[in-house]
């Protein structure tokens, strides 16, 4: 380990030394640290301005003022990662010492290769990218400033070609992105639907949460609204839209299709409980004139229509489900009573009676009444009891 250690330092050491000599004698031993120092102090001017630059500059700068050569390459390591960066920082220092102006707009073009994402689907843009940027490095910018043309234009070449591939997948991005926000908004009523029901702890546990959170982060897509002119505008700054779509980037469709397909299913989920917990229920009971949309609601769960469900509940319906399920079911009681004792004869007249009373006893227990006749069933006022036994009577 120490000796992967020692190895990194002198092959930070051996970039040091070779960039600050650039093709001329190496320097001492005992000046690198003073000649950086002095290089970054006179960059630190030239870069004043530049974000870029004076990042680059200030990571040096942290080099520079170490104490030791050892420290010093311990904080290279740190800054800059690999030896070639490193080299590749000090060369633009000594460049932008030389030359600021024809410095800075080198950094520029390298800077906006290296920022610009590439998948490796692009195999042919991605070699160009490598190749300019192999082609366009400080240290040959050093050795070469008159060069300086041919690199931006080599830059300049690659760039077009990237904004001709981000224009194409941007359209395609965006309008597959219109297609699933327009699916979101019509997955809504579904949506609202569920989540009531969801809302109903005695309906049973809730169906398809996460659906329903996926579907709420896939509602606040939109599509990019630059295209075109405008959007070549806005690359020849910048290799990436304000949006944030980068070559590469898959609209969410399948994310969008499972969630729909879960929310359907968690809605089918719950009509189903519906069916079998309240609708019989209802059915049981007397219907208070004028109650439509209640009949409309047995009949949409009966059939399986989800659809219709979506669109018939609402608050004031799920609501009165809600103090319909906190209201205990007096057959529940009877279909106890009924498999313990499909026939009652005098023989076993007595052990239904007492079963029965048990069960009654243990609803007073749990509820304090036990419902012996069925509730109205008024969106209005909620169920109400004709006959009640227990507590409630008081």
């Amino acid at each position: 380990m120490a000796s992967e250690s020692s190895s990194a330092a002198r092959r930070f050491q051996d970039a040091l030394y070779e960039s600050l000599a650039g093709g001329e004698p190496a320097v001492r031993d005992a000046g690198p640290l003073l000649l950086l120092s002095r290089l970054t102090e006179s960059g630190a001017r030239s870069a004043a301005g530049n974000a870029a630059a004076a990042a680059a500059i200030e990571s040096l700068s942290a080099v520079a003022r170490a104490d030791q050569l050892e420290e010093a390459m311990a904080a290279a390591e740190a800054r800059f990662e690999t030896p070639e960066r490193f080299r590749e920082a000090i060369y633009f220092a000594r460049c932008l010492a030389r030359d600021a102006d024809q410095s800075l707009r080198l950094l520029e073009e390298r800077g906006y290769l290296e920022a610009a994402t590439v998948p490796a689907a692009l195999a042919d843009l991605l070699t160009d990218r490598a190749a300019v940027l192999d082609a366009t490095t400080f240290a040959a910018l050093w050795r070469e400033p008159a060069r300086l043309e041919w690199m931006l234009n080599a830059a300049a070449i690659w760039r077009r070609e990237y904004v001709a591939a981000y224009l194409s997948q941007h359209a395609a991005y965006h309008g597959a992105l219109g297609a699933i926000a327009e699916a979101m908004d019509g997955l809504l009523p579904q949506v609202g639907a569920l989540e009531r029901l969801n809302g109903l702890r005695r309906l049973g546990p809730p169906l398809a949460a996460a659906a329903l959170a996926q579907f709420h982060e896939l509602e606040r897509l939109f599509a990019c609204p630059r295209e075109g002119p405008a959007l070549s505008a806005a690359l020849a700054a910048s290799p990436v839209c304000d949006c944030g779509f980068r070559l590469g980037d898959r609209p969410p469709a399948a994310e969008a299709r499972r969630a729909r397909q879960a929310i359907d299913r968690g809605l089918a989920g719950q009509q189903a409980r519906l069916a079998r917990r309240v609708v019989s229920r209802l059915l049981s009971r007397p219907t208070q004139t004028g109650e439509e949309r209640l009949a409309r609601f047995i009949e949409v769960v009966q059939a399986s229509d989800l659809s219709g469900l979506a669109l018939v509940l609402d608050d004031e319906l799920v609501e009165f489900l809600r103090r319909l399920l906190e209201e205990p079911d007096e057959r529940d009681l009877l279909d106890r009573v009924a498999r313990a004792f499909p026939e009652v004869t005098a023989a076993n007249l007595e052990a239904a009676v007492g079963e029965f009373r048990r069960l009654l006893e243990a609803e007073l227990t749990r509820a304090g009444r036990a419902r012996l006749s069925g509730p109205s069933t008024d969106l209005r006022t909620g169920p109400s009891t004709e006959l009640r036994t227990g507590r409630d009577e008081a």
